[in-house]
């Protein structure tokens, strides 16, 4: 039972994941991007955040079907378009947004909070730039910093807790 779960939950993610690249080849809203990216990476991938993508790409979607009424209405719109309604990149961006909504956990994830800090740390430390001629200090800042965050994450993990009880 417990494999199945985690198989579901896994072809799950890869959906969702393969939704937003699709998206991310047409959709061209920066903000979009990068929660796209943030999502990808598995940096944020809460509720909030996918509600806020769905949110912004339904109201481009709205944008764009006034956009169409408009045309259509005032006899701009050709007649190779009225055959059929093509999805609009909008429209396919708000849909991996909402997959990723759906997928999405309601609980907070405090290792995501982690590793959220140590792509922080990573990042800070690595545009920390020494006076040329000086040896570099970056390795152990940035060793110490990936071992405290691991330390974190290991201390919020519930290891003590016997596997029966997780589920």
């Amino acid at each position: 039972m417990l494999s199945y779960a985690t198989e579901t939950r896994d072809s799950i993610e890869r959906y969702v994941i393969a939704a937003i690249v699709d998206a991310r080849e047409v959709y061209t809203d920066q903000k979009w991007l990068v929660w796209a990216d943030h999502w990808i990476a598995g940096r944020d991938r809460s509720f909030a955040s996918a509600r806020k993508a769905h949110r912004m790409t339904r109201e481009a979607c709205e944008r764009e079907s006034a956009e169409m009424a408009d045309r259509a209405h005032d006899g701009l719109e050709s007649d190779d378009i009225a055959f059929g309604h093509t999805e609009t990149a909008a429209e396919l961006a708000a849909w991996a947004a909402g997959l990723a909504l759906v997928a999405a956990s309601v609980v907070p994830d405090p290792i995501a909070g982690i590793r959220r800090m140590e792509f922080a740390l990573r990042t800070r430390l690595a545009s920390i730039r020494t006076a040329e001629g000086a040896k570099s200090i970056r390795p152990s800042l940035a060793g110490r910093a990936v071992a405290l965050a691991r330390r974190a994450a290991s201390m919020l993990l519930p290891s003590d807790v016997p596997q029966t009880a997780r589920l």
